[in-house]
């Protein structure tokens, strides 16, 4: 059974995913697909190299995602241009888990997941919610506010996230309270494997 967790930047799609994986469930983040494909040797490695330049390289040779994030998010069309490159590659990594693990239940924590039509791949889609100070709070810890801003505008609204989801988690209060609507989704889905 493979889960979908999707939420907006500062959600707590992380906080989530590490108490799914810190349960014993194998969690898989598609950011990090997305640089392992960018890998040396990996298939997008020449694509994206091919259509960004060496610019893009480290020291190493390597693809520097920093550097690629800050060209791509400040254009709109550059974005598009990397995502049409990774996005069917990061598919395939997903297709891959879905077949490798279809005995189990499994997470892909993917905060584009609606964005970009990838619902088709899940059996269930989780959304984490915030509010919106909330959310660039925290991720301006991580980012700076004007960076999360701007990230977060890159995203659809939870009214549009939410026409996908099959369980909603609100991160907007304590985390016990967090943990004890996580353990509910585990046991429902439990509940749901055993009957399959």
């Amino acid at each position: 059974m493979l889960i979908g967790i999707t939420g907006n930047i500062g959600s707590g799609k992380s906080t989530v995913s590490k108490f799914l994986s810190d349960a014993g469930y194998k969690v898989f983040n598609a950011d990090e697909i997305g640089k392992k494909v960018l890998l040396r040797g990996q298939k997008g490695y020449d694509a994206v190299l091919e259509k960004f330049g060496r610019q893009i390289l480290t020291e190493k040779g390597e693809i520097d995602t920093k550097r690629l994030a800050s060209i791509v998010f400040s254009d709109k069309k550059k974005l598009e241009e990397l995502t049409s490159i990774t996005h069917p590659l990061i598919v395939e990594e997903i297709e891959s888990i879905k077949t490798a693990y279809r005995n189990q239940i499994v997470f892909v924590e993917a905060a584009v997941l609606v964005e970009y039509g990838w619902q088709r791949l899940f059996d269930f889609i989780v959304t984490v919610f915030a509010y919106r100070g909330q959310r660039l709070l925290r991720a301006s810890k991580k980012f700076g506010l004007k960076e999360a801003i701007r990230r977060d505008s890159f995203q659809l609204p939870y009214r549009e996230k939410l026409k996908y989801s099959d369980f909603l988690i609100c991160n907007t209060k304590d985390m016990l309270h967090l943990r004890n609507q996580i353990l509910s989704l585990i046991h429902y889905l439990e509940e749901l494997r055993k009957c399959e």
